[in-house]
């Protein structure tokens, strides 16, 4: 008979299963994504209780099955009940979890995207509308990094030169392309027809206030700011900005997972009436 194990897990999705049980999806730390059957766990009485719900961090201790691994006892390590007390926490909570979904795979160790999850979580709690938003876009280009994808905004792709961003807004623009993974320059000799032929594909133009920002959240010191201190900084930057930017990520996540994100549309509703940025 094969042996129980024990991992560290957070649980990102679940659904029912037959009568009174629910199937979780879990991020282990040390394994991966985990497909668990949560027995009895819909009824009043589970002793499974809270632990099942979305986001909690459990200690588990799994009995390995034919099909389905099931969970035999859950001792929770952390929750972030702080996130559904705000509608904008908890969508940005879910897209978070949403994204990762996509990013882990089973018996695929992943510690360092466990962790900026846990952390991303743990910073949303409690914090304001415009907070919250600046903290899941930090939290999206920790996810690019650690999955190996991140776009390039330092370095046009096409002529390999560094960008020089004026530092006041004008009518300056520059290129970002979902394919090739970065920004690149907009020469005057580029006829409009071939800008229309570029740009048809999904590509976007970028204003000097949404490079800065791109920018700014690629240092590896911005990724590593406490809560309080990057929040400070990130008042700087309008929040249309930050609304824009999220739109661009959102659109380069959705090329490269080829997945339509279901979550992300909700943070829309978000913030209307303030205007997002149409690609």
């Amino acid at each position: 008979m094969a042996r129980t194990y024990r991992t560290i897990g957070i649980n990102l999705k679940a659904m029912p299963l037959g009568e009174s049980d629910r199937l979780l999806s879990v991020f282990s730390r040390d394994r991966g994504l985990l497909k668990l059957v949560a027995p009895h766990s819909r009824g009043s009485r589970s002793k499974l209780g809270g632990r099942v719900d979305l986001f909690v961090v459990n200690d588990l201790f799994i009995s390995p099955g034919r099909n389905l691994d099931r969970i035999l006892q859950a001792e929770t390590v952390a929750t972030y009940q702080g996130l559904s007390s705000h509608l904008i926490t908890l969508t940005a909570a879910q897209y978070l979890g949403e994204v990762v979904l996509y990013q882990i795979h089973p018996q695929q160790p992943q510690p360092d995207l466990f962790d900026w999850l846990c952390i991303t979580l743990d910073q949303l709690q409690g914090v304001s509308s415009r907070a919250a938003l600046a903290l899941l876009v930090r939290g999206l280009c920790g996810i690019l990094r650690l999955g190996g994808i991140a776009p390039e905004w330092y370095q046009c792709h096409e002529s390999g030169c560094q960008i020089a961003v004026p530092a006041a807004d004008t009518d300056w623009r520059l290129g970002f392309s979902f394919a090739r993974g970065g920004v690149f320059t907009l020469t005057e000799q580029c006829p409009d027809n071939a800008l229309a032929g570029l740009f048809s594909g999904g590509d976007r133009q970028l204003t000097a206030s949404e490079v800065r920002l791109g920018q700014w959240l690629a240092m590896t010191t911005t990724q590593a700011l406490a809560r309080d201190e990057f929040l400070t900084q990130a008042e700087t930057y309008p929040l249309s900005v930050w609304l824009s930017l999220e739109r661009v990520l959102r659109q380069y996540l959705q090329f490269h997972l080829e997945q339509t994100l279901r979550v992300p549309p909700l943070l829309d509703s978000c913030f209307s009436p303030v205007a997002v940025s149409q690609p």
